[in-house]
């Protein structure tokens, strides 16, 4: 069996590397090649490129990368062409995988989305063109298989595979002292896995860190880098803020890193999810480029009334969210001080957390095996 994989962004890595894991269980000399970042070489990916070639955000930020994106579609493409795998998977990066996945399907390729992309929240009419390039589209989150079973696509509720992977109850003194931190009080920020997430949000997260340090003799900061590139920028941010001596800096280890905190301050996206499932309070921050803003608000093209993946699945407004200019060091410092100074404020958000993982505990990787298992069969048996 041959699989044709392409998967963007260190998030994009991460489940590309379960997912191919478990279907090496079922087909223990299975060949992928494609788009991978380090974890899916790990895996045994022949990668073609790295998944951090993919990484851009946002409505028109991906345009200056464009031109460079369509040359590698175009070039994956034509190698699949020439030498059909018997299934392609795309993993999350919707914008340059649907279009991809059509392609291939239109040649009689199968084709597989893992991740769905959050067109139920906006961008709702990408889903007539998901429904032209998909045979199933595996989704993480139950309310995502209901909308596409309402547009006639075929979908599969798998779980998250977060939910399956991390640990539960780990203790804070313990991972502290493990970190070599005796400070009283830890706040854990994390700036975003994207470069541009870190130009908007790094300066701002450090100058909030910096109001922190003022505040508390004993407080230091703690910043777990998905990548060198992006620590080096963070590095730099920190130091023109005067703040780099107050901030330990690690390559990886974020679960580490969060169950140390007394708070995390973060760019949102999935990594609130994983803060969500380690029972963190927290406070997130969203910013993309006044262009994108002014489009998504203007058109009306955001359909939910949060940004924060816990508090859409929850239905609350549980997590504190700072969009555009409201994420600024003044709201996030204060914001943040509340969980500080009333530990109440904590557990209760905890508690809110506590039904989350019960809810996306469904052995994701596996399923989304089977599933891909079940669509090569079915095709072997035409």
């Amino acid at each position: 069996v041959r699989i044709g994989i392409v998967a963007g962004e260190v998030s994009g890595d991460l489940l590309g590397a379960g997912l191919m894991h478990e279907i090496k269980k079922l087909y223990p000399n299975v060949v992928f090649e494609g788009i991978a970042g380090d974890l899916m070489q790990n895996e045994g990916c022949k990668a073609w490129y790295n998944s951090e070639t993919l990484s851009v955000m946002g409505l028109f930020e991906p345009i200056t990368q464009l031109p460079n994106l369509l040359l590698i579609r175009k070039k994956i493409y034509s190698k699949w062409l020439k030498n059909p795998p018997d299934i392609f998977i795309g993993v999350d990066s919707p914008d340059f995988n649907l279009t991809l996945e059509k392609k291939l399907r239109d040649k009689g390729i199968l084709t597989v989305h893992y991740a769905s992309p959050s067109v139920w929240a906006w961008r709702q009419r990408r889903v007539k063109k998901i429904k032209k390039a998909v045979n199933k589209m595996l989704c993480f989150f139950p309310f995502e298989e209901e909308f596409y079973n309402k547009h006639n696509v075929p979908a599969l509720f798998i779980g998250h595979p977060l939910a399956d992977t991390l640990p539960e109850n780990l203790d804070k003194q313990i991972e502290r002292r493990k970190l070599g931190i005796d400070s009283s009080k830890l706040i854990t920020i994390m700036p975003g896995s994207r470069i541009d997430e870190v130009s908007r949000l790094g300066l701002i997260f450090a100058e909030t860190a910096k109001i922190l340090a003022k505040k508390y003799k004993s407080i230091s900061f703690i910043s777990p880098m998905v990548s060198e590139k992006i620590k080096s920028k963070f590095e730099k941010q920190l130091k023109s803020c005067g703040i780099r001596d107050s901030f330990k800096l690690l390559d990886g280890n974020a679960i580490q890193a969060i169950a140390a905190s007394d708070v995390v301050l973060l760019a949102s996206g999935t990594a609130t999810l994983e803060v969500a499932l380690l029972g963190k309070p927290m406070v997130a921050a969203y910013r993309v480029s006044f262009l994108t803003y002014f489009f998504l608000r203007v058109f009306k093209m955001i359909k939910v009334d949060y940004v924060t993946l816990p508090n859409i699945l929850i239905k609350k407004f549980i997590i504190p969210e700072f969009i555009q200019n409201s994420a600024n060091p003044k709201t996030l410092s204060e914001s943040v001080n509340n969980f500080l100074v009333d530990p109440s404020k904590s557990n209760k958000m905890k508690k809110d957390f506590d039904g989350l993982r019960n809810l996306l505990k469904q052995g994701a990787n596996k399923k989304a095996a089977l599933a891909i298992n079940r669509l090569i069969e079915s095709k072997n048996l035409r």
